[in-house]
């Protein structure tokens, strides 16, 4: 052994550096120059008044990257722990404690929606667009046809004969405020309760399993979710997820103490921001509603990259296991029946789109990446070939600029620049 020559300074500091606490090493601020060129470039020309990201590579430690304030009217600056309406990504959220439910062995991705819920026991499928004409569906309706928006559901945001057959029944979950009910509709549905017995009898648009179509179907995976669970949609999350996690800040309502960190919504009017849910007047502040579990929580970019890290992780969190790592690869992968495609190119696992492995990427993003958004702006992707989680905070409703393919741009420049 005296033949190695061993530099005892540089043996000490690879020690010192074994030991050094988990993200002490690795990417900082200074490292996503891009991703922060955009984000200013949105508040310095006043499309938005503030933007917040979030982002983590492997190990490193959490980067958290902001510019402007929570309103044009307010000097409060948007920041990691700024609460934000996420929308359609609280879908990802919801479909996850379905996923923990079929861990435990409560569920299964083939059970019939109608074996839990009994306004779905049976499914008939459109055969006439005017008339709402229908036959038999083909099978029935499975759990996994619901988080892969392959159910045959609509939603009353589509432009479709169903679609509007849900604004008449009042089914329009997550619509903050509620909007005032149209001569001869129902009054909107108050409970999960009231929404899967005004849905379930209702035809769907094709046979389940046999399109992707976007839907109310992650509203019904919450009513799954409190009927198996036997708790509230929200006790449920906070169980497995919320309190694990530390995710304190994600809730369906914002409570009087944390009003002062909430970011009011705009709209682009005539090319001008325009005010539409000021922070301080906001229905997310008044109760938890119907507990949308398709767009209906609140969270930070903080709170929300502790959940995609979890994702990156395959159930763990800082050390903690939450879920089971086959639970998390199921749940990341492409559940569609095959032929079914999300786009035309790509896969859609629970509540998650899914870049399949076809040669080549999405906006840069590899295959095996998985991803979804809100209205409002905000997006979330992980991608565990580059061990990375990104997470976009921002509020316009509807997103009128294309800032999700923005930020995957700026963000795979910032990755290849330290790579170089």
């Amino acid at each position: 052994m005296d033949h190695i020559n061993i530099d005892r300074r540089a043996l000490l500091a690879g020690i010192a550096a074994l030991a050094a606490p988990m993200g002490a090493r690795g990417a900082t601020a200074a490292d996503y120059a891009a991703i922060k060129a955009f984000i200013d470039s949105y508040v310095t020309t006043k499309k938005l008044p503030g933007v917040v990201a979030a982002i983590r590579r492997g190990n490193d430690a959490p980067v958290y990257l902001s510019s402007g304030t929570l309103a044009f009217e307010t000097s409060a600056p948007a920041r990691h722990d700024s609460l934000y309406r996420i929308y359609s990504m609280t879908k990802p959220i919801t479909c996850f404690a379905i996923m923990k439910l079929i861990e435990d062995g409560k569920l299964k991705l083939d059970t019939p929606v109608g074996d839990v819920l009994p306004s779905f026991k049976t499914q008939r499928v459109i055969t006439d667009q005017a008339t709402l004409a229908s036959r038999p569906a083909s099978k029935p309706m499975t759990i996994r046809h619901l988080v892969t928006h392959s159910s045959g559901l609509s939603y009353h945001i589509n432009n479709d004969a169903l679609a509007r057959k849900y604004t008449a029944e009042g089914i329009i979950p997550g619509s903050r405020p509620t909007p005032p009910t149209p001569a001869g509709a129902k009054p909107a549905v108050q409970t999960l309760e009231e929404l899967v017995d005004r849905l379930g009898p209702l035809p769907i648009n094709a046979d389940p399993g046999s399109r992707w179509q976007y839907s109310v179907a992650t509203d019904v995976c919450g009513a799954i979710v409190q009927k198996v669970s036997g708790v509230s949609f929200y006790d449920y999350l906070n169980r497995i997820l919320f309190t694990p996690l530390g995710m304190n800040d994600t809730d369906f309502q914002v409570p009087p103490n944390k009003v002062d960190r909430l970011a009011s919504v705009y709209a682009v009017t005539n090319g001008q921001a325009t005010l539409t849910d000021d922070r301080k007047a906001s229905p997310f502040s008044d109760g938890r509603g119907i507990m949308s579990g398709g767009g209906g929580l609140i969270s930070s970019a903080e709170n929300y990259l502790r959940f995609t890290t979890m994702l990156l992780n395959e159930g763990v969190h800082n050390g903690r296991r939450v879920a089971k790592a086959e639970t998390i690869r199921t749940m990341r992968s492409n559940l569609l029946e095959p032929g079914t495609l999300f786009g035309g190119r790509n896969g859609y696992g629970a509540g998650v789109a899914h870049v399949l492995p076809a040669g080549a990427t999405a906006g840069g993003m590899p295959a095996g990446t998985f991803w979804w958004f809100g209205i409002a702006g905000t997006q979330m992707w992980v991608d565990p070939v580059n061990k990375l989680s990104v997470v976009l905070m921002l509020q316009l409703n509807p997103t009128s600029y294309p800032v999700q393919a923005e930020i995957r741009t700026a963000a795979y420049k910032d990755l290849a620049a330290m790579k170089a």
